[in-house]
């Protein structure tokens, strides 16, 4: 329905069938679009009716209501993402803008995650971009249950599975069974995608059982390409060699071929050219020094007598010239069935060995220190064996996240500032930072000892939004505690408590009800001590080593655990069968099994390794992959970053500097009297 121009209003925007009146002053005034449709020499210039495509009507709406200073709550449109898109389209970049904001720090959620990081990328927005795919992939267990999930386009998919971040909380099962839902959701117009998701899929780090199982959905079942393809897998990852058993006859392979997806076939192709090339090329030694065969028939059961292959003669061979095509195999006489023995078509081959060849997947974790930046201003708190009336000492150093970057430049990164840290008359001495999916945990602290003046706020800091919220309230107030995740649960073990009083209580706070709850106490008074989650426990390491089951609510001593004399530990890292400890002021690196024990060097048992030293003590450490980083600071200001490889059992020194110098990036120091927080720092 046609609109007059009336009042003040001078252009008529048209979007479908809606109309709306402007004015084109305040159109060109908040949008270089329009700026440059009515000020150049344009045909709308002179129109009354201009027509826009490729926006929505309500997100037009919303947009002019915005222009015109009218309130307007972005979020309660249908939808937000339109009047991104409308925004970003015909550049009303104020608008863009907040909406951008919105999105981040309201509306995205694992619901939003995809649909935003779809328009984000599609809009270029690339910093909108990161946030929701860092978010999608991590709560990727949620995400993929969302309907969001099964609207993917399968090239958006397909980048989404086969992320080498994805956090795969199951396993790469997980993966398969998201990819099936996803086929399953529109069977007839994806099922020829199958090969495409298993692409996304590390076959490497997935377990025979798996694959095994994976051959029982009828998708994979009722195709024999796939099955083929997985059962090529299987045979590798039993240490078998595909390419020496009986190959699948070329007519048969065209007959399997004609039931692939037109993916898979292109894909086949690509692989049986490859691989034809690559056996002219790439011979067995002795295939001069006998005679190639035939197989006629896939009854006929041969076997190569080859001294590289070792392998002997079973039957006899006949043989065939040259200019025939030949296969060549060596599979065991007990492994054939008559016609039930698995065969293979070196496109089949090719494709499972790229599979498997597809690197494990590995989160992107930095190693990371809470130290200080250089400030003017700030302030280095006392530390828990200072007097109560010594004076305070100011240092060149605000509080802040610092992580270590690796590469062709190594160097440190001071991330991000911990201002919840400085709103007190001093930065807190004995709190804990620690780091929990995407989000820090400031707990704890007193900030000025011997006055009672405590931090009894938790605040957490979300990565993502990049903004600080009041999490809760400390229930019992304290400093130099112990701190360790388990599950949904934050344990706040030990510390000193008021009147400078050791405490042997422990309380758990879980992130998802909001609620504290106290635990059994500690069969010893402790305070920095190390500890961590092994396997569904809490260990401790104080004068003994105690473990706590969630299940019972009860605390254990290892009586046979006695700790090496003089040794206290502040960090304890689990990795596989072993947990790995560093102290504050010593150099060694020592692993404790909670399952075994072990012979030193004196013939004696004990369930503590030492591995080497460090060259400088370990008054910080953190785990990251299969690398113990360990970050210290001498008493000339001196700093080190340091790497023990657990796979390689060698000891690094990676970095080292001062505050002075330029790669510093101006930290001052890694916290050397109190390890405040280390731990791998997950980035997208």
């Amino acid at each position: 329905m046609a609109q007059k121009i009336t009042g003040s209003y001078d252009v008529i925007l048209k979007v479908g069938d809606s109309t709306f009146p402007c004015r084109r002053r305040l159109l060109a005034e908040y949008s270089p679009y329009f700026q440059a449709m009515f000020g150049n020499n344009f045909i709308e210039r002179e129109k009354t009716t201009i027509e826009i495509k490729g926006v929505d009507a309500e997100a037009m709406a919303v947009l002019l209501q915005s222009v015109n200073r009218k309130k307007v709550d972005i979020l309660k449109s249908n939808d937000i993402l339109s009047v991104l898109q409308a925004s970003s389209m015909l550049q009303f970049e104020s608008i863009q803008k907040i909406c951008v904001e919105m999105i981040v720090h309201q509306w995205l959620t694992i619901l939003t995650c995809l649909q935003t990081m779809v328009t984000a990328e599609e809009l270029d927005l690339i910093t909108l971009y990161h946030k929701a795919q860092a978010l999608a992939l991590w709560e990727f267990s949620h995400v993929r249950e969302t309907d969001a999930f099964l609207e993917l386009p399968v090239g958006y998919l397909q980048k989404y599975l086969g992320n080498d971040g994805l956090n795969t909380t199951e396993g790469e099962f997980e993966v398969f069974e998201a990819g099936l839902c996803w086929l399953q959701d529109k069977l007839e117009e994806r099922k020829e995608c199958v090969l495409r998701i298993l692409d996304c899929i590390r076959f490497a780090d997935i377990p025979l059982s798996d694959i095994k199982t994976m051959l029982l959905y009828p998708i994979i079942s009722e195709n024999t390409d796939y099955v083929q393809i997985l059962q090529c897998i299987i045979c590798i990852k039993e240490g078998k060699n595909p390419e020496e058993m009986f190959c699948i006859a070329e007519s048969e392979a065209q007959t399997s071929r004609d039931s692939l997806d037109a993916d898979g076939k292109i894909l086949l192709d690509k692989e049986e050219d490859s691989m034809s090339k690559q056996k002219k090329a790439e011979q067995c030694k002795c295939s001069s020094k006998k005679p190639k065969v035939q197989l006629y028939d896939e009854r006929v059961k041969v076997l190569n007598n080859c001294c590289f292959c070792r392998i002997s003669v079973e039957e006899a061979i006949t043989p065939v010239c040259d200019s025939e095509l030949a296969v060549e195999t060596s599979i065991a006489m007990d492994d054939i069935h008559d016609k039930d023995h698995v065969q293979f078509s070196t496109g089949t081959i090719a494709i499972a060995r790229r599979l498997l060849s597809t690197p494990s997947r590995a989160l992107p974790l930095f190693p990371c220190i809470v130290g200080h930046k250089r400030d003017r201003t700030g302030f280095r708190q006392r530390d828990s064996n200072d007097e109560i009336g010594c004076e305070k000492v100011t240092v060149d150093g605000k509080p802040y996240l610092i992580y270590f970057q690796e590469g062709t430049t190594q160097h440190l990164v001071p991330f991000l500032h911990l201002s919840k840290a400085n709103e007190g008359p001093l930065e807190p001495t004995g709190y804990k930072v620690i780091f929990k999916g995407q989000d820090l945990y400031m707990i704890g602290g007193e900030y000025l000892l011997g006055y009672g003046n405590w931090n009894q706020s938790i605040w957490k800091y979300d990565l993502i939004r990049e903004m600080w919220n009041f999490e809760t309230s400390i229930a019992t107030p304290r400093r130099h505690h112990s701190v360790c995740c388990l599950e949904d649960d934050i344990y706040i073990i030990g510390g000193f408590g008021r009147h400078r009083v050791i405490m042997d209580s422990v309380e758990k706070y879980n992130v998802g009800t909001k609620c504290w709850s106290r635990c059994a106490s500690l069969p010893h008074n402790l305070y920095s001590a190390a500890c961590c989650a092994y396997k569904g426990q809490i260990f401790v390491f104080g004068p003994q080593v105690y473990f706590y089951d969630p299940s019972s609510d009860k605390w254990f001593i290892m009586p046979e655990a006695a700790l090496p004399p003089g040794i206290a530990f502040n960090c304890a890292m689990p990795h596989g069968e072993w947990i790995y400890l560093t102290g504050t002021y010593f150099r060694e690196l020592v692993r404790f099994s909670p399952h075994f024990s072990v012979t030193d060097v004196d013939g004696r048992n004990s369930r503590f390794e030492t591995l080497g030293y460090f060259c400088h003590n370990t008054s910080n450490t953190c785990l990251v992959h299969n690398v113990i980083y360990s970050f210290s600071t001498d008493e000339d200001g001196n700093m080190y970053v340091e790497a023990y490889s657990i796979t390689e059992g060698m000891f690094s020194v990676l970095w080292n500097g001062h505050s002075n110098t330029e790669d510093s990036n101006g930290v001052s120091d890694f916290s050397p009297k109190h390890s405040i927080g280390c731990f791998p720092l997950i980035k997208y």
